[in-house]
């Protein structure tokens, strides 16, 4: 047998080695355990529902602009399924988040305002989320208008068994007094009893007129989420 052909023989047996090497590797390798999916977000459960309040100071869409502060008293107690307790005369406290009054350009005029921390009266803070979805005009009522409470479902909480709120109409009114007013309840959705105002679904009030202008004591249903 010639050099070369040696050189050959002992060329393609290396070659059979490694690649006998390579199959059995293979055949001996462990399978990759598969990535265990992110575990599932648990739904919210924040205290949340309808929170009746109302306008402690004016509001003019001609004169205020963004960010300008936006103060509400709530007007009943509210109790939540967690066994926790917003007094009636706890403030809500937000700002402006849009203004604008009609011009030549502009075909309405509008006002947008959110609310992001609630004060109870003993000082307590909580941080929250609320948005308009109720508006209607001031009652002068008196104390029967502001009056009573509102007991455990108007808002959800930790430890209710769910996190949906059971509408509640607004204490101590009859039919009459509540027709005259035009009180608002839990229920209460959009613009009633003010003309020429519409109630956007992002919580933002529009209007054919000049300006949008609120009165002091304007009523409003204020859906709040407790952080």
């Amino acid at each position: 047998m010639t050099r070369t052909m040696e050189n050959l023989l002992l060329m393609a047996l290396i070659a059979a080695l490694c690649l006998g090497t390579g199959v059995n590797l293979a055949a001996q390798g462990q399978t990759a355990t598969p990535t265990s999916p992110p575990p599932a977000v648990a739904a919210s459960d924040k205290p949340h529902g309808p929170v009746p309040a109302e306008l402690t100071k004016s509001l003019d869409s001609k004169k205020v602009k963004e960010d300008d502060p936006v103060s509400a008293k709530v007007t009943v107690e509210l109790h939540m399924r967690n066994g926790g307790t917003i007094p009636r005369g706890s403030t809500l406290m937000g700002r402006v988040t849009e203004a604008k009054a009609r011009s030549k350009g502009d075909p309405q005029s509008t006002l947008g305002f959110t609310f992001n921390k609630l004060t109870t009266p003993d000082g307590k803070v909580m941080e929250i989320k609320g948005m308009l979805v109720a508006i209607g005009p001031g009652t002068h009522t008196g104390e029967q208008a502001q009056s009573g409470s509102i007991g455990p479902g108007m808002m959800a909480g930790h430890e209710g068994t769910g996190t949906g709120t059971t509408p509640t109409p607004m204490p101590n009114m009859n039919q009459g007094q509540q027709s005259s007013a035009a009180m608002l309840n839990a229920q209460s959705k959009g613009v009633v009893g003010l003309r020429n105002l519409q109630l956007e679904e992002n919580g933002v009030l529009t209007s054919s007129g000049k300006e949008v202008k609120l009165d002091s004591g304007t009523q409003m249903i204020i859906q709040i989420e407790i952080d």
